[in-house]
């Protein structure tokens, strides 16, 4: 084989920013969309990563041998990303980059991710005028002479080192100069103190900055919106799932600062027999029905994961009419690649449906039979609908829901001792089998219910309901909770009283019983 037969792979390092894949570029983005092999840093949620790789991409942590880990693939012809936290040529991510520019045959990529040195001043809120300097203390801290005198000088340093950097810049500024301090920059337990330089103390955070400037006690960080002035800064909350999808719930939040738990409380299982799916599915390829009703992505699951058992695909469906109830059922369809023919508008509920499903035509329709697959729950209110519009229902049991395990014994510890600020529920099913897995939250817990309904469930399982959401979304849930947050800390603050979260409380110490 020729030289120029040889198929040449190649390696793309990618930054991730400093904190999570919430600051990848669209450029780094693309790169993870055309790789056949990602090596990630372990730091980086493997799942969320693989919302950006393709389907037959492969997934893989970084280990001892990192050069082989990247050469071996990218030698058999393959397209090779590594992804990390590192801004390669100011942060490198180790040996393996520089390794690789020796080797002949790789082509080697970079795409850079947000600068942490940038960040760290986007986040700290100071406006870099005048001259900007970077100086690294990780592995040692540079006598004072050596330091840049620049304007606005950013340091980074590990927090074990932040004595040593304080001692050689009371040299420069003073033991009274004043310097901010920013911790777990762009995360949601960032923190930024001004503090003067005798005050610098060693911290357990591996990574800190810190920026000396005519700017660091601007006025910009109490009225931007970063991660400490958001509503939520560092909530930690607890949001039972049932069968629904809570990422995009967990994404609002996210962005109002909190950190959100996800506890498990039902669990999918096969129905206890086959032969009703089994007829179903045959009677799907066969043209026995016109209209097939999803009332959930399980039961789009279920439909998908038979079809396959067949040999057979979405195409399969051809010519038979699609009804999606819920936006994750119609999402569900999608990534199958099929567009659904009804999504209800005004009520997207199994009961809403019946009041937009067209009525049956003899002269248009050649059929009148319609197939539900769904739980072992009743959709009586959905057959009876379509049954007065002329339709022949059948339904038929997908998969069941049965209540899930418990959750972990420390967690189960922390709902009920108030370690969590808030509770959030999204429905009354999620109510009754949290409170049965895992028991109720602590009186100091806050509770956040998406519609009166599940705020009824709450109350009537002895819960004070603190948040209604004003419409029944995810996104109208995470800003009810984040405007109850704001208008508690304006409480606080104007009671000239610590901005505390709800686990935050001051607890009892328990009395010792005294020997008599």
């Amino acid at each position: 084989m020729s030289e120029s037969d040889v198929q040449l792979g190649s390696v793309t390092f990618v930054g991730s920013g400093p904190s999570d894949l919430g600051l990848l570029t669209l450029s780094g983005a693309r790169a993870l969309g055309q790789a056949d092999v990602v090596v990630t840093d372990p730091s980086i949620d493997a799942e969320e990563l693989t919302e950006h790789t393709a389907a037959h991409a492969t997934v893989e942590v970084v280990g001892d041998d990192e050069l082989n880990q990247l050469l071996s693939p990218a030698r058999d012809g393959l397209t090779v990303v590594r992804i990390g936290s590192f801004d390669e040529f100011t942060l490198p991510t180790g040996d393996a980059f520089s390794s690789l520019l020796e080797i002949d045959g790789v082509r080697v990529n970079v795409v850079p991710g947000i600068s942490r040195w940038s960040a760290a001043l986007t986040y700290g809120a100071v406006r870099a005028e005048g001259s900007l300097a970077a100086m690294e203390c990780g592995s040692q801290v540079p006598a004072i002479d050596e330091w840049p005198s620049a304007e606005t000088l950013v340091l980074r340093t590990s927090g074990r080192n932040l004595p040593q950097v304080a001692a050689q810049a009371i040299h420069r500024y003073g033991a009274t100069g004043q310097v901010l301090q920013v911790c777990k920059v762009a995360t949601t337990s960032q923190s930024s103190d001004t503090l003067t330089w005798r005050e610098v103390k060693a911290v357990e955070d591996p990574e800190v900055f810190l920026i000396v400037g005519p700017h660091i006690e601007s006025h910009r960080r109490a009225k931007v919106s970063w991660f400490e002035n958001k509503p939520l800064f560092n909530w930690r909350l607890l949001i039972p799932r049932t069968k629904d999808d809570l990422g995009q719930l967990v994404d609002q939040l996210a962005g109002f600062g909190a950190k959100s738990e996800i506890v498990a409380t039902l669990s999918i299982e096969p129905p206890r027999t086959e032969q009703g799916m089994e007829r179903a599915v045959r009677g799907l390829v066969d043209g026995r029905y016109l209209w097939l009703v999803l009332t959930s992505p399980h039961s789009v699951g279920a439909i998908a994961e038979r079809l396959r058992e067949y040999g057979l695909d979405s195409r399969a469906l051809s010519g038979v009419s699609l009804a999606a109830v819920g936006r994750g059922t119609a999402e569900a369809l999608l990534e199958l690649g099929l567009m659904p023919d009804l999504v209800p508008v005004m009520d997207n509920t199994v009961g809403g449906l019946a009041n937009e499903f067209p009525s049956y035509d003899e002269l248009l329709d050649p059929l009148n039979r319609v197939l539900v697959p769904s739980a072992d729950v009743s959709v009586e209110a959905l057959v009876e609908g379509l049954g007065r519009l002329g339709w022949e229902v059948e339904d038929v049991t997908a998969y069941r829901t049965v209540r899930a395990a418990p959750p972990p014994a420390e967690v189960r510890a922390d709902i009920k001792t108030g370690m969590f600020d808030a509770a959030v529920f999204t429905s009354a099913t999620a109510v009754r089998n949290m409170i049965g897995i895992a028991g109720k939250p602590h009186a100091a817990t806050l509770v956040a219910a998406i519609g009166p309904a599940t705020a009824a469930a709450c109350e009537m399982h002895g819960l004070k309901v603190d948040v209604i959401a004003k419409a029944p979304t995810y996104e109208a849930l995470a800003e009810s909770l984040a405007a109850f947050a704001d208008k508690r800390r304006e409480a606080q603050n104007a009671a000239g009283l610590p901005t505390l979260r709800p686990s935050q409380r001051k607890r009892r110490r328990r009395r010792t019983p005294s020997a008599s």
